[in-house]
């Protein structure tokens, strides 16, 4: 029988286009690399001549570089996420673009008024977030709804860009948008002088994302099945199994000596108390922290579990980006208190080069011996408060101290925060500062260990791709409404919500390495339990 590897050359050597369906730690990524690998070995030097190219498309920058590590960045190898590579393929049509730009504003429910155009009009530019079309700037939406577009109204550039890229390959292709799977199957594949082969990589199963794509089928598609699992042990591939019958794994790879467990502990109370005995009774069995990752659907259940809570809380209250900008270190708060306990971390480490920079950095001189014996007590002075105090104890005392200059975003902030006669959204970054002073500062220290990845909590959409030795997926049933794993179990659900909670259940479970731990949080309605002894057959129900 041959090999997935082998199955796929076959495609790319007759100039079909495949679709690659694999289960978690199947290995799609290595596939697609020897598929890469491949087409350079034997056609690169008819691509060179010609100047064409290999496209990879990811669906994240993370992605984008592992893929691009593997290849050694090959010059004929284009490696890009959707929306860079979409850009890349439409950016040089200004004209045409505008066009469709038009046609587009005039379909939105608030057109932009577009009266005002220069003629000819500005050059288009792709923006991160807010598309501001009467200024030429389109965002992530954009880019993929014009490219369709343009593809389909204008058959040549469709051509074109078959032509430049006679392959395409896709990974995590379930998690591309429709209209990007459109553009690539409808109109792509099979255009060009030499046939633009389209290859597909990824895992319908692990589409966790509501606008992605999830399965495809397609009559310029030959499927093919991997059916590996070199990542998990034979019991938590027996679980994989249970969950996904329709394609059923084989666990090859050298760790297959695990153990599943499945902690119900209905005889306590509800909640916390339940995640303590199960660690409780992992700890016995020799599980440790070290080597195990806490999966929790939700950042603010991370938050609950670390006790950063009231941190988060006044970060969610800016915004829908509110969050994300906590995380990203992209606000001049938590920015400035990131550089303080960066200095502190250098302090306690006796890191001098790092602190020495970081003290230059923020503008401290440092000329005598003295300098160094103050800032060391004045740094001394500043974990006591960090320990004790809140945060604004912390920003008061490094205004004294002037150990690290503060940014003049923040200094504004401050300054702005006891202004009288505010309004709108200044009123609102007023109140914002005014009520994260009052925060403790040690939900900051907790904070940022969990950001650094110092503590063994995840989210479990966050680590889609990763793998532990040792996981524990800790399901609150409460505390969200796009999912609901018990109803999954019992097989009662709202088709759409029924696909999500499998799909998530199913990549959760199979970042397992060796040991796979599943904690309910709450009572498991009414028809679940015997789905759940059926799937944790090849372990223990703790009931």
């Amino acid at each position: 029988m041959k090999t997935t590897i082998d199955q796929v050359i076959d495609e790319l050597d007759a100039g079909r286009s495949f679709l690659v369906e694999a289960g978690a730690g199947a290995g799609k990524t290595t596939t697609l690399v020897q598929a890469l690998e491949h087409s350079l070995q034997h056609h690169g030097a008819e691509l060179a001549s010609k100047g064409r190219r290999i496209a990879c498309i990811t669906f994240t920058n993370v992605a984008k570089r592992k893929i691009t590590e593997r290849i050694h960045d090959h010059p004929l190898v284009t490696v890009a996420t959707i929306h860079e590579f979409l850009w890349e393929v439409i950016k040089g049509f200004g004209g045409e673009l505008w066009q469709q730009i038009t046609e587009y504003n005039d379909a939105l429910p608030t057109p932009e008024d577009l009266s005002e155009l220069t003629s000819p009009p500005t050059p288009i530019q792709y923006v991160d977030w807010r598309r501001r079309l009467h200024r030429g700037e389109i965002s992530h939406d954009e880019v993929i709804d014009l490219a369709l577009r343009m593809v389909t109204r204008y058959p040549k550039l469709t051509r074109l860009i078959a032509d430049c890229y006679p392959v395409i390959f896709v990974d995590e292709y379930q998690d591309t948008s429709p209209k990007t799977i459109r553009l690539l199957l409808d109109h792509l594949a099979g255009a060009g002088r030499q046939p633009c082969v389209i290859g597909l990589f990824g895992d319908s199963m692990q589409k966790i994302f509501t606008s992605g794509q999830g399965a495809v089928t397609h009559p310029k598609l030959e499927p093919i099945t991997k059916h590996e699992n070199y990542r998990c042990s034979r019991p938590v591939v027996e679980v994989l199994n249970k969950i996904r019958p329709q394609l059923r794994q084989e666990a090859v790879g050298e760790n297959t000596d695990g153990e599943v467990h499945l902690f119900l502990n209905s005889a306590l109370p509800a909640g916390q108390a339940r995640l303590a005995a199960a660690r409780q009774h992992l700890a016995g069995l020799g599980w440790s922290d070290d080597t195990t990752s806490y999966l929790m659907l939700t950042h603010r259940g991370i938050a609950g579990a670390l006790s950063y809570g009231t941190l988060l809380h006044q970060y969610q209250i800016l915004g829908s980006q509110g969050r994300d900008k906590l995380l990203d270190n992209d606000e001049p708060y938590i920015e400035y208190l990131s550089r303080v306990e960066a200095l502190c971390s250098a302090f306690h480490t006796l890191d001098y080069a790092e602190l020495t920079s970081l003290l230059v950095a923020g503008r401290t001189t440092i000329t005598s011996h003295r300098d160094k014996r103050r800032i060391a007590a004045d740094i001394r002075e500043l974990i006591a408060v960090r320990e004790s105090g809140t945060i604004g104890a912390v920003l008061d005392h490094m205004a004294r101290q002037h150990l690290l200059s503060v940014p003049r975003k923040l200094s504004d902030l401050e300054r702005r925060r006891t202004s009288e006669d505010l309004e709108g959204y200044d009123q609102k970054l007023a109140d914002f500062s005014n009520a994260l002073r009052k925060v403790p500062y040690a939900e900051v220290i907790r904070f940022i260990e969990y950001r650094e990845q110092r503590t063994p909590f995840h989210t479990q959409h966050g680590v889609k791709g990763d793998e532990f030795d040792n996981v524990i997926v800790i399901i609150d049933d409460a505390s969200w409404t796009q999912y609901n794993m018990g109803k999954m179990l019992a097989g009662r659900d709202i088709e759409k919500r029924l696909e999500r909670s499998r799909n998530l259940f199913y990549v959760s479970c199979s970042r397992a390495r060796r040991g796979l731990a599943v904690v309910f949080l709450a009572d498991i309605p009414d028809g679940a339990l015997p789905t759940a002894h059926d799937w944790f057959a090849s372990g223990t129900v703790h009931p």
